[in-house]
């Protein structure tokens, strides 16, 4: 009798009936029971020679991202990998692509390779009702941390790590007022996912501001090039700006350049706020003003709620971080 035969006469994958057999969580109540029984009624021994293949305790967790061409995001899958190895576990990623097949084809790959826990970051796993009906298909146990996000499917194997991006942008509006700017602009980079929240949380910031004014763009090219050529129409279309907040540090620095050519001074004529706190801040003149999205911190603690997870700790299913804006010089 193998762990697969009891998978068969339960109804469940044979990862579950691991998770029961090492005494892990993430399996209900009942469910476990019925396994037990199963367990006890067969003489279920395992054969300690190979349970790293048959139980799939091979100390391995997967990463799946829908994209790697995103700098910040391999620097967090890099330090994921690294916290990881740290703790002795090993790492497989894949890049699922956006395409419609993307979370099926995904967490196929992750059975396959009976890894034992999961980490999903990138837009594509916002899609909380694919995500669900695929874990429900595949294995509804097993536990995953979805990394950059503030809200999760309901599902007791399902967590999420994330910075509120409301509070952020109401922080960036409130200092720009308090700086006595009147004239603010926002600016959202091409394809941005959260474009239509942001975009709500800055107006509706403004409107509890009676002396300010906003106007919001969006689908600007994410570079200090891109950003430079919107920045010059930018001067055109809106001369009595005195306050910009982009959604992108490489944006913001275009923006600032553009002003700068322009003949006005920044801060001292107009405020730059940019968002992700990124190095880049620093190697410009004057250094930017940044909203920090948090996004280190919130690889970390997701690689180590999912180690503790499957440690058999309890753990919050839902942290939500607060950004911070990391004042320099351009505002």
């Amino acid at each position: 009798m193998t762990i697969y035969d009891i998978a068969k006469l339960a109804g469940v994958s044979a990862s579950t009936v691991s998770r029961v057999v090492n005494g892990k969580p993430g399996v209900g109540a009942e469910k476990r029971a019925m396994i037990e029984k199963l367990l006890r009624e067969y003489g279920y021994e395992p054969d300690e020679n190979a349970r790293s293949l048959v139980t799939q305790t091979n100390h391995t967790i997967g990463i799946l991202t829908d994209d790697l061409s995103s700098r910040r995001q391999n620097e967090c899958i890099a330090r994921i990998a690294n916290e990881l190895m740290n703790r002795s576990y090993f790492c497989f990623i894949k890049c699922t692509g956006s395409g419609p097949d993307a979370i099926a084809s995904g967490l196929s790959e992750l059975m396959k390779r009976r890894v034992e826990g999961a980490l999903l970051m990138g837009h594509t796993f916002r899609d909380h009702k694919t995500l669900s009906a695929e874990l429900e298909r595949y294995d509804p146990d097993f536990p995953v941390v979805l990394a950059f996000q503030t809200s999760r499917p309901a599902r007791d194997n399902v967590y999420c790590v994330g910075a509120s991006e409301e509070k952020g942008f109401q922080v960036c509006v409130q200092r720009m007022a308090a700086r006595g700017r009147r004239n603010l602009v926002l600016v959202i980079d091409k394809n941005r996912a959260s474009e239509i929240p942001i975009r709500r949380f800055f107006e509706e910031e403004v409107a509890r501001h009676p002396a300010l004014t906003g106007r919001v763009y969006t689908g600007v090219e994410p570079s200090v090039a891109g950003g430079h050529r919107f920045g010059i129409r930018l001067l055109e279309e809106c001369p009595d700006l005195d306050g910009v907040i982009c959604a992108q540090d490489g944006i913001a620095i275009g923006i600032m350049h553009a002003i700068q050519d322009s003949g006005r001074r920044v801060p001292e004529d107009v405020s730059v706020i940019g968002e992700d706190n990124s190095i880049q801040c620093e190697a410009c003149r004057p250094q930017l003003t940044s909203l920090d999205t948090m996004i280190s911190t919130s690889a970390l603690l997701s690689a180590r709620i999912l180690m503790d997870v499957l440690g058999g700790a309890e753990q919050t299913r839902r942290i939500i971080l607060e950004m911070e804006l990391v004042e320099r010089g351009t505002l």
